[in-house]
């Protein structure tokens, strides 16, 4: 017994559910099958809703990440199935109701099966995500079109004319207990739950119009045949819900006409979904899993289909609805479930005694509701522009149908997601070789010359995706520093490029045809194999002229030793010490020894001391000097040839922070913290070095003080230097 009270709130929450769920799913069932063809064989439509609101709130409510998760037929899938539905009564004009409305019941069918399995595939291959690409006003527009399709529903179910411009009078004409009960039911709904937040509303709403309806019925003094007549109540030809599975004898090009709308409706129904899984997640602050709600979605529409229904698939507002009723576990949709397949068993012919015009005032309500969340309310919350095509979007759909305002919206979105990016700032740095040096260790003579002509060297720093508009605007900004700034090498870094497309590279040759016009260079660097692909393909690439380096470092050196090169009249590059004399003219010390390099910087008498504690090494190229992680021993003198320091990046490559020539030192870092190696250096040429054991210098700081605190000022004036050359980098970079 204790185990039956505990299913108690279930059931309570559930059989409240259940009646929600029927309401909703008879009054598509009504939506669908309107019309003089259709609604003599509305038992099929009856049929066909309450199966999926069995088999869906079943699947939903045993496979959705939210426990009280309900589902069934929904509003927007159901506004296009009514335009399918409509479509084929047309294509079908002089065929027997009889076909086609076997015809309509297997459309139904087969769009849950298809629709479901999509659904199904993209949560299982976790493509969910993808989803959200789509823009947020074009989703609006598709929802508002939706309430605009199920306001037109409202209309036909109680006219039994589609709604236009040529038939808003016949409104007017109907009995004032059909308009009357409609628009009470749908402006109660639609005030009451916006002041009072309980789940007893809807249900409570919906038995109480029924039960006035018929009151009115009685003091018109109408009887149940006269309601029929018109128009109050549903006169069918058949009260069972027909063979569980349609004849296939049917029209199928005039199903396969269908198929733009069908499209439509997948993209309604999976946008639906996400957005109502997301909201279920706001709602109750519970994390809620996309790919599983799509992939529970679509396998409870592929059951329907299978079984007999039509698509369904998670509902925010049940849920919810499902929750505060009481609901404590997955029971409750069971139960609901298990409600409407009764209904479906052994009630039908009850629902012919449900009023058409509070079915057709719960299709008002839904659509009112949706044209108010998603025109009304987003004008307070969107950009105008945005707003702006919501509403265009609707009118499309109003006036050109549903397939027309969808690519509208997706063609017009598109547009403006390209004009709003190519005004995106797509270089994300511009350096000079004045302002912004490699990595590579310069004279003090040949620093002076790249801050006094390092203005005809620029490096742009490239970010963002590369289209044709980012091109032009690219191609334009490179013009005006070749023909106005004089720049002579131009280096473009794509290390922060995602990718480009055909048009850049195209683009990219008008800038190389512009770089031959006015004798200027162009440098590519960090350009990823993708991207090296599409020049490849378009022909831009390899080139003689054009210059590929490996990163903006190596790019950045590049131009430094043409720019010098130029400035000595020599076609090569140059390598000097970082603390050389400022009187020499560079490339003094190529051939000079350590002791002339350091002569500036040491009393005589101190660097024979110094030296004569050292090794000399003569070490080839490409030589691991120094390892990360390995234990600070000693430092190294460089006096001919280059060295440089590397780190390892995450994803295995190597960077160079520095490139060390002659007169410089490396490893002193380690020999002071008593730190391990914090990076390898590698000998970029054949290089001769002198090491400093960690040893040897502890003795001479016991033995000789006054030659250490020599060397200790050569090592804070080096220090020094380095650090003046980190914090223009970093200026330049801001």
């Amino acid at each position: 017994m204790s185990r039956l009270f505990r299913f108690a709130p279930d059931v309570t929450a559930g059989s409240i559910s259940a009646l929600v769920t029927l309401s909703y799913s008879i009054s598509y069932a009504v939506l669908i099958f309107s019309g003089p063809t259709l609604e003599p064989f509305l038992a099929r439509g009856f049929h066909v809703a309450l199966v999926a609101a069995a088999l869906v709130a079943l699947v939903v409510a045993l496979k959705s990440s939210f426990p009280a998760a309900l589902a069934g037929p929904d509003s927007n899938a159901s506004a296009i199935l009514a335009v399918m539905a409509a479509g084929l009564t047309r294509a079908l004009a002089g065929t027997p109701g009889e076909r086609v409305a076997s015809s309509v019941v297997l459309m139904l069918i087969l769009t849950a099966v298809l629709s479901g399995l999509i659904v199904w595939l993209l949560g299982l291959l976790r493509w969910g995500r993808l989803v959200r690409l789509i823009p947020y006003p074009v989703c609006g527009g598709f929802l508002a079109g939706s309430g605009f399709l199920l306001l037109a529903g409202a209309f036909k179910v109680l006219t039994g004319q589609s709604l236009g411009w040529s038939t808003v009078h016949l409104l007017a004409e109907e009995p004032v207990l059909a308009w009357g009960t409609a628009f009470a039911v749908a402006i109660t709904l639609l005030v009451l739950t916006r002041v009072v937040r309980h789940f007893l509303v809807l249900p409570g709403v919906f038995v109480t119009a029924i039960v006035a309806f018929y009151l009115g019925l009685w003091l018109s003094g109408l009887t149940m045949a006269g309601a029929r007549t018109e128009g109050l109540l549903m006169t069918p030809i058949e009260t069972g819900g027909g063979p569980w599975w349609p004849s296939l004898e049917v029209s199928w090009p005039a199903l396969v006409t269908e198929w733009r709308n069908f499209l439509a409706m997948l993209v309604v129904v999976v946008v639906t979904i996400l957005l109502n899984a997301a909201g279920l997640e706001l709602a109750t602050q519970r994390e809620v899993d996309l790919d599983r709600e799509l992939r529970a979605s679509g396998l409870a529409s592929l059951v329907s289909g299978l079984g007999g229904g039509m698509v369904g698939y998670l509902s925010v507002s049940r849920s919810l609805l499902n929750a505060r009723a009481g609901a404590t576990s997955r029971a409750a949709g069971v139960w609901t479930a298990a409600l409407c397949a009764g209904i479906a068993l052994f009630c039908m012919p009850l629902l012919f005694y449900f009023p058409r015009p509070v079915l057709a005032g719960l299709l008002i309500y839904l659509g009112v509701a949706l044209l108010r969340e998603w025109v009304w309310d987003t004008f307070f919350r969107l950009p105008f522009r945005e707003h702006a095509l919501i509403v265009a979007i609707l009118v499309l759909i109003a006036a050109q149908g549903i397939i027309t305002g969808v690519v509208f919206g997706l063609l017009v979105a598109s547009f403006f997601f390209a004009y709003s990016y190519s005004r995106a700032t797509y270089i994300r740095h511009d350096l000079s070789v004045a302002r912004h040096r490699s990595n590579k260790e310069r004279t003090l003579e040949d620093t002076a010359l790249l801050q006094e002509r390092g203005d005809l060297a620029r490096a742009l720093c490239l970010q963002g995706y590369l289209f044709f508009a980012l091109a032009s605007r690219l191609v334009e900004t490179c013009r005006d520093l070749i023909v106005q700034a004089s720049v002579r090498y131009l280096l473009l870094d794509f290390r922060m490029v995602q990718g480009l497309d055909a048009s850049a590279a195209l683009s990219l040759s008008k800038l190389h045809q512009l770089c031959g016009r006015y004798r200027a260079t162009l440098i590519l660097s960090g350009l990823r194999p993708e991207h090296q692909a599409v020049l490849q393909q378009m022909r831009f690439l390899p080139h003689p002229e054009i210059h590929l380096v490996s990163d903006l470092d190596r790019g950045m050196e590049w131009m430094e030793d043409r720019l010098l090169a130029g400035a000595h009249g020599s076609p090569g590059t140059t390598s000097a010490p970082v603390l050389a004399l400022g009187n020499g003219a560079p490339g003094d010390t190529a051939g000079a020894d350590l002791r002339g390099i350091l002569a500036a910087h040491f009393s005589p008498d101190a660097l024979q001391v110094l030296l004569g504690l050292c090794e000399r090494l003569d070490i080839p190229q490409e030589t691991m000097l120094m390892r990360r992680g390995d234990a600070g021993d000693a430092l190294y003198f460089v006096e001919r040839g280059e060295v440089s320091v590397m780190v390892h990046l995450e994803d295995g490559k190597r960077r160079r922070l520095r490139t060390l020539g002659p007169g410089s030192m490396v490893g002193e870092m380690a020999l002071y913290s008593g730190q391990p190696r914090s990076a390898d250096v590698v000998t970029e040429t054949p290089c001769r070095a002198y090491r400093l054991s960690a040893e040897r210098f502890a003795r001479l700081e016991r033995v000789d003080p006054a030659v250490v605190i020599e060397f200790h000022s050569f090592v804070v004036k080096l220090l020094a230097q380095r650090l003046t050359a980190a914090s223009e980098e970093i200026r330049a970079l801001l």
